[in-house]
């Protein structure tokens, strides 16, 4: 039985709302559904908890699927995405017989390295139509113009994202040097050539907020199985056991959603608190205010 857990956060008084789009364009869309562990059931009870969820994976969908492989560290430091989630949404796409589900990152540590301590290739064992991809080369990417943005202009994006009918973003939940937490859409930075001019080249949270513009993901999964409450993004840090994994259509009340968790590098933190959910909040892209729905 679904129950309601009750409305949480807040909305920011007189914040101008930015262009329309298909993210949190009213508050029932801007609902977070919480399961808790075992994660190998807990997806599938998440996805079809909603038809806002199972309605994009069917017969024929191109899946692509985003986690968090970056740092070459093992899945208890709460680093990378848990495996285990990631290879139940792969068995889920796979059931309702989805043609092609590609998990792809840019990871910062070494490939090969990654692949192996994050336990990446089991994600895609026996299931024939899953595959593997660790983005890197130059034919991996192409370029997108960004006119509606005040940071970057230009991005070079996955090209697998263009073939993709469905794109779920899997985020480990983490605090952050730079960004003090990261959660979706700090996640999607892995489906971009050049992470290094976030840094760099612009405001980085409004950079982040400004993905939303070319990247959009159709559903975010927030892993807070195990959530790394310090030292991020790489660790080792304080790990933590939430036993939660948290999913919505609206990647800014996920990301609202994972700042309760805990605190962050000691810091309590409000989804005002951090710079690209307001951002994206201000943009249009998704809600502060949500409700969460325990599965």
């Amino acid at each position: 039985m679904i129950t309601r857990r009750g409305f949480l956060g807040a909305m920011i008084t007189g914040m101008a709302m930015g262009r329309n789009t298909v993210f949190g364009e009213n508050n029932s869309n801007s609902i977070v559904y919480l399961a808790e562990s075992p994660t190998e059931t807990a997806i599938k009870r998440l996805m079809e908890s909603s038809e806002d969820f199972s309605r994009h994976v069917t017969d024929g969908s191109r899946v692509l699927i985003k986690p968090n492989l970056s740092w070459p560290n093992p899945p208890d430091w709460a680093t990378t995405t848990n495996p285990t989630i990631v290879r139940s949404m792969v068995e889920y796409c796979a059931e309702r017989n989805a043609a092609s589900i590609l998990i792809a990152d840019h990871t910062i540590g070494r490939a090969e390295v990654c692949e192996k301590l994050t336990e990446a290739k089991s994600v895609t064992k026996d299931v024939p139509q899953a595959r593997l991809l660790f983005l890197g080369r130059p034919r991996d990417f192409i370029p997108r113009e960004l006119p509606e943005s005040s940071q970057l202009k230009r991005i070079e994006i996955a090209k697998e994202l263009l073939r993709a009918t469905v794109v779920i973003n899997i985020p480990v939940a983490k605090a952050h040097s730079a960004t003090s937490v990261s959660f979706g859409m700090k996640n999607l930075m892995g489906l971009v050539k050049d992470r290094r001019a976030f840094h760099t080249s612009a405001d980085i949270h409004r950079a982040i907020a400004e993905i939303l513009h070319v990247i959009k993901p159709d559903i975010t999964i927030l892993d807070a199985t195990r959530v790394l409450a310090s030292k991020g993004p790489q660790g080792p840090g304080t790990v933590e056991t939430p036993g939660i994994i948290a999913a919505s259509t609206d990647p800014v009340a996920v990301d609202a959603y994972g700042c309760s968790l805990t605190r962050w590098d000691g810091r309590a933190l409000n989804p005002e608190d951090v710079g690209h959910i307001v951002h994206a909040h201000a943009l249009g892209f998704g809600r502060l205010d949500y409700q969460t729905v325990e599965v």
